[in-house]
């Protein structure tokens, strides 16, 4: 079962540690901060940082929390917990579990993930923890590098961020910024921009989002290396035109 415990912002780590030094391991199977990876555009360079998802707040996961509690109370000055009228902790949903299982992974940080546009603001490609909860975004702000999304925590309906990569970012060397989280990371951020080849097959149904053609529908006829050749009905003809892939998308 996962539950959450409260701290001042700021000692969600520490509290970590104090549980990892005083806890004996068969009370719980991990404890952990989640974090979430975001864009921050400075001077027209894109940096990447890593910052707390929920401030003042650590998950724990345990199937004896009545244990983990009387644990906790036997250390000093132990920080304030996260607690329904009985002292327990307060567990997550399984909705609510779940989710952060498929966000967050073993590294137990929310990445980025990747959002192509036709260049007007219409979403055509997501690739990433955003992929499968794209009915919960709330808006995007693609300046900023970031969605918003709805999600459910400890039974309410609460609305956090999360961080988004665009392609004009994954042209680009990405520097690290600031790093909340407790983790060694390479000089620079390997952005990973999703393969588009494999994306259309021929006899897809697509329509065209940006350029000289834009808004018209067709069918592929050919799948290059970087673009798509379409056949569309014109002037009462079957009429073929060359496209970059990133302008189409499937119907």
């Amino acid at each position: 079962m996962w539950y959450v415990l409260q701290t001042m912002t700021g000692d969600e780590e520490e509290l970590v540690h104090m549980i990892h030094r005083l806890l004996p391991g068969r009370c719980y199977t991990d404890c952990f901060v989640p974090y979430y990876e975001r864009i921050w555009r400075k001077q027209q360079k894109s940096y990447v940082h890593v910052e707390r998802l929920f401030p003042g707040y650590v998950f724990i996961l345990t199937d004896t929390p009545d244990d983990v509690f009387m644990e906790l109370k036997r250390v000093p000055a132990m920080s304030k917990l996260l607690a329904d009228g009985n002292f327990h902790f307060l567990s997550l949903e399984e909705e609510e579990a779940e989710f952060f299982r498929r966000m967050l992974g073993e590294t137990h940080i929310v990445r980025l993930s990747y959002v192509e546009t036709n260049g007007k603001g219409k979403v055509f490609r997501v690739s990433g923890p955003l992929e499968d909860y794209l009915t919960q975004v709330v808006r995007y702000q693609f300046k900023k590098r970031y969605v918003i999304i709805r999600l459910k925590l400890l039974g309410e309906e609460k609305t956090t961020a999360l961080g988004i990569i665009l392609n004009e970012d994954v042209r680009q060397e990405i520097e690290y910024g600031k790093i909340e989280a407790p983790i060694t990371l390479p000089p620079t951020y390997q952005a990973i921009k999703p393969e588009t080849g494999e994306a259309f097959a021929v006899g897809d149904q697509v329509t065209v989002l940006s350029g000289t053609f834009e808004h018209m529908s067709g069918i592929i006829w050919k799948v290059k290396k970087n673009t798509v050749e379409i056949g569309v009905r014109l002037f009462g003809q079957d009429m073929s035109m060359e496209v970059p892939m990133e302008s189409v998308c499937k119907c």
